[in-house]
């Protein structure tokens, strides 16, 4: 019996001297425009058809567009139609299906908004400059992302409109895209893997290198071409079988995420709770925001609000090695965690997060910065697709109130905002890293929180105590161990 498939990405940077690289560019520019007129079409149609005043310029001009090709979309409708009956009638009675013509009508106030198939054969009638310079599955994806962000904006509106303190403000009609380029997918139908090492793409007969490290015996996907840091990484999406559950559920593992303890591990095996330092992180941003601030300060000097450039080689340089270093050092982290994990043999990975818990984040000035500053769902990300790779199951469930409840008093812990009620705990924090519990036992501050987290999540997870320990009170909470990331 075949097991479940999952993905696995392998990325290749293109920088400005290679020779794919004005490839790239241009593919990613065509993206952009289709993406913008895509939205244009879709903006215009439904402010025209919904408003009560006269039609602005431009609306009255896509209309006028809309109403001279209806008639030539639905004579292709047709004939396409035709083909795909004649093509039913070769078949036996009893495989036949039921074809049926797809003919379209212009919006009404009642159905304002223009459909995804509507265009699609709106564009191809009129030649669409952008769509016709990308693959047709490509332009098609990219058409489907934008009425994907039109349909998330009216469930949005619906909901604001029912609930308005589920949401943060009022949803706004999806924007036009500002960058230069935008990111483009094919289809493994437009590229191909060739003697297990070149990739060949579309529209061009330069082939890509990919090298022994990106081939992988699984089946490939499809490529995505993003732009990033004025280079493209190419990102090849392989599928795999799935590794199945090796290890029993209840060997549980919890992490607290944080700032100077990056990670802090704990399990109900018995191990000694081990923290991943986070300061290496916090330099890198440090470093960061002082020579961005520098290149800034120098870039902007003199000029007002608007006026001039934003940003620079130099710029774009620093933004690309910041994010660089705190990828490998993720990478590392997240690795050492797995490590840990096969170590003990666990099964089930328990990772505290809480919603908006940057945006609301009420640690003091610096504390926030730093907080804010770590992108704690880069390495979130890393860790749940290793340890799906290992065949280990995971959960990200929310944290609240366990930083302030005691695990050796067994507080019980609430999720914030089910109840009004004020909230009483047997312990509390008592220096930066240190938690004096109700009968005056002292432990590690983030290990009382990832304890918890661990508990929140499995409440039977310490029913028979911790294994390979005579107690609960035995575990060395108060002096966990420093896991070394290099």
């Amino acid at each position: 019996m075949q097991g479940k498939i999952s993905h696995q990405t392998y990325q290749i940077w293109i920088k400005p001297g290679h020779s794919l690289f004005p490839y790239f560019q241009g593919m990613c520019q065509q993206a952009k425009g289709l993406y913008n007129i895509t939205n244009f079409y879709i903006r215009q149609v439904y402010t025209a058809v919904t408003q009560e005043k006269g039609l602005q310029p431009l609306q009255k001009e896509v209309m006028d567009v809309l109403n001279r090709h209806i008639d030539t979309i639905n004579n292709n409708q047709l004939l396409a139609y035709q083909k795909k009956q004649e093509k039913e009638w070769l078949k036996p009675l009893e495989q036949r299906k039921e074809v049926h013509a797809n003919l379209f009508s212009l919006p009404t106030k009642a159905n304002a908004m223009i459909t995804y198939p509507f265009l699609d054969a709106l564009f191809k009638a009129i030649g669409q400059e952008n769509y016709r310079s990308l693959p047709a599955q490509s332009s098609q994806n990219i058409m489907k992302v934008v009425f994907q962000n039109w349909k998330s904006f009216f469930a949005l509106r619906k909901k604001w409109r029912d609930h308005p303190a589920s949401l943060t403000g009022e949803p706004r009609i999806p924007k036009y895209c500002r960058t230069s380029q935008k990111e483009v997918i094919f289809t493994n139908q437009d590229c191909k893997i060739k003697n297990q090492r070149f990739l060949k793409l579309p529209y061009t007969k330069k082939r890509l290198n990919i090298g022994k490290v990106g081939y992988t015996n699984g089946k490939l996907m499809q490529v995505r071409v993003l732009p990033s840091y004025g280079r493209y990484v190419v990102e090849l999406i392989f599928t795999r079988e799935e590794q199945p559950q090796v290890h029993p559920t209840d060997r549980v593992m919890a992490m607290d995420l944080g700032i100077d303890n990056l990670a802090t591990i704990v399990t109900n095996t018995g191990r000694t709770p081990t923290l991943v330092k986070g300061k290496v992180v916090k330099s890198i941003n440090q470093y960061y925001n002082k020579q961005k601030t520098h290149y800034h300060g120098i870039l902007r000097q003199g000029k007002k609000a608007h006026e001039g450039q934003m940003t620079s080689q130099r710029l774009e340089r620093l933004h690309r090695k910041r994010f660089l270093k705190i990828k490998d050092y993720f990478h590392k982290a997240s690795y050492a965690i797995m490590e840990i994990a096969l170590q003990e043999r666990i099964g089930t990975i328990v990772i505290g997060h809480n919603k908006q818990w940057k945006s609301e984040a009420k640690m003091g000035r610096r504390n926030n910065q730093s907080f804010c500053h770590i992108p704690h769902h880069l390495l979130i990300q890393m860790i749940l697709y290793k340890a799906k790779r290992l065949g280990i199951s995971t959960v990200v469930r929310e944290e609240s109130y366990t930083s302030k409840a005691s695990f050796l008093d067994c507080d019980d812990i609430p999720v914030y905002g089910e109840s009004d009620t004020k909230k009483l705990f047997s312990g509390r924090r008592i220096h930066r890293c240190m938690y004096r519990s109700g009968t005056g036992m002292c432990i590690n501050a983030d290990v009382n929180g990832a304890y918890n987290i661990l508990q929140k999540e499995v409440p039977t997870a310490f029913a028979n105590g911790i294994e390979g320990l005579d107690s609960l009170m035995a575990v060395a909470v108060s002096t966990p161990l420093v896991l070394s990331v290099r």
